[in-house]
């Protein structure tokens, strides 16, 4: 392929300063109309974070530059953007569980949150929970639950019994890999209030009576009516009853009904069906399909 003229070489990258320096002018826009929000909401309480709002943003935004532009690429962008505002309207800060197995978690909160949001390292969740209670951090950000994750079945009767919910599950974008394994995630906790976005998802915590096995679980949840995207054992080294963690397709109130109906016919082995959250589904997650009852 032939190199181009000096003269058009030059006229292109003058274009692209041009483009540059076009899009600077966009943003400093954009910092004002944010700026102008701030003042408008000046008598207002709480975070100005909106994650229903930033996820059907970040969905408008992929499919519109797709598919020159790769979501993920395109993603880190506004996801460093929309933090540098809201850090405008409202400070904030993050907790991060700090667990040397799991780095992953430190990254994913750190693409999610922007260069500029302080991050506080913890040691445990309970840690990460009285940072928040006293207002040291407004989120908390800890390693999706997985089959091995004792320390979840610990964490789970306090969470539900606190002000806390899941609000949010990283990442919302999956990095484009060829990696075939799956990406590990994370979850955010805080006390922002749940919105629906145009994709959502919820977060069940539920204890049966050890007899009830994962594949009668699952043909619950379907009867019901409700779509199962992911359902995790938590295990116990002194199992008094089985415990999952159920993520499903739509919002909690909803979702909490329709189970609520399914579940009837065995109430007396349902021992707790709780709601820890609803949040915005991530871009390309899709429904459980396995049968396993592992």
């Amino acid at each position: 392929m032939a190199e181009p003229a000096p003269d058009e070489l030059s006229r292109l990258r003058a274009e692209i300063d041009r483009l540059d320096d076009a899009v600077v002018d966009l943003l400093l826009e954009r910092i004002a109309v944010v700026r102008r929000i701030a003042e408008v909401k000046t008598n207002a309480t709480g975070l100005a974070l909106r994650p229903s709002r930033e996820a059907d943003l970040i969905r408008r935004l992929t499919a519109r530059a797709a598919p020159a532009l790769p979501p993920a690429a395109l993603t880190r962008m506004w996801r460093e953007l929309l933090a540098a505002t809201t850090r405008l309207q409202t400070p904030f800060k993050v907790a991060v569980l700090d667990d040397p197995a799991q780095p992953h978690v430190t990254t994913l909160a750190r693409d999610q949150f922007g260069t500029t949001t302080p991050l506080t390292m913890v040691e445990t969740a309970y840690q990460g929970f009285r940072l928040i209670a006293n207002g040291e951090a407004e989120l908390l950000v800890v390693p999706a639950p997985t089959e091995d994750s004792y320390w979840w079945r610990q964490v789970t009767p306090t969470l539900i019994d606190s002000p806390l919910r899941v609000v949010g599950r990283l990442p919302f974008c999956p990095a484009d890999t060829d990696d075939a394994a799956p990406v590990p995630g994370a979850l955010v906790l805080g006390t922002l209030l749940a919105e629906p976005s145009s994709a959502d998802l919820t977060l069940l915590a539920i204890e049966t009576d050890l007899n009830l096995s994962r594949a009668r679980l699952r043909d619950l949840i379907a009867a019901g009516g409700v779509d199962l995207v992911s359902l995790v054992a938590l295990r116990d080294l002194q199992p008094e009853s089985a415990f999952f963690l159920a993520e499903v397709a739509g919002m909690g109130e909803v979702v909490q009904a329709g189970l609520g109906q399914a579940f009837a016919p065995l109430r007396e082995r349902l021992l707790r069906l709780d709601v820890l959250g609803s949040y915005p589904r991530p871009l390309g997650v899709i429904a459980d399909s396995s049968d396993s009852d592992a």
